[in-house]
């Protein structure tokens, strides 16, 4: 039975990625849960989470079970010491993921942006209708904007604004994934797009 965490997953925690360390928990509990056959004992467990760590973490860990001994007993009792030891304190995660939010910029792929978005505001307890409204739009392109208001759009419920964003996106509408392209202009001589009379080229007509 092989204790380290799939490489596939490509995750390590050295101490200073704190995010990455609740991934490796999360992922760790799935893994689990679907083979709690290979995971009997506390043990096991934590020696599988441990088996994710590098750097100053796995230095942290190796010396921690050896001198304690008992630091693999409990599964819950490990994962608290590690983050204690390693300053993963909630108000510290909460600003990290705040700044993640405030820097979320829109994206061209819209459900990608609104997963990432609604995962941030969930982690927040960010819940209010006007609240996620005020914010989203505050990231909306500005040729989306003008289209909401050129058809006089405005919206009270935040499902109903992500879904209407939603549709658009799935009718493949590219207004809301890309700035409009600018349209080509027509020359008045030879008729092709791309320029105008005074730089063309060629004959008249």
């Amino acid at each position: 039975m092989s204790f380290a965490p799939s490489k596939s997953d490509d995750l390590t925690f050295n101490g200073n990625n704190w995010e990455d360390l609740n991934r490796i928990i999360g992922l760790s509990r799935f893994k689990f849960i679907v083979d709690s056959a290979s995971f009997e004992t506390p043990q096991q467990k934590c020696a599988y989470i441990a088996g994710a760590f590098s750097g100053p973490a796995l230095d942290w860990v190796a010396s921690a079970f050896t001198t304690q001994g008992t630091l693999f007993n409990n599964f819950d009792a490990f994962i608290t010491e590690v983050r204690q030891a390693f300053g993963v304190h909630d108000n510290n995660i909460i600003a990290l993921n705040r700044k993640k939010l405030d820097d979320l910029k829109w994206a061209s792929e819209v459900p990608t942006f609104f997963a990432e978005f609604d995962r941030l505001c969930s982690v927040l307890s960010i819940e209010g209708h006007a609240t996620k409204i005020a914010m989203v739009e505050s990231k909306l392109p500005f040729h989306i904007k003008q289209k909401f208001a050129e058809q006089a759009l405005s919206f009270s419920n935040y499902d109903t604004m992500r879904e209407r964003l939603g549709t658009m996106w799935a009718l493949g509408d590219k207004g809301t994934t890309s700035t409009p392209k600018t349209r080509k202009p027509r020359c008045g001589n030879c008729g092709k797009k791309g320029h105008t009379a005074p730089d063309c080229r060629g004959t008249s007509k």
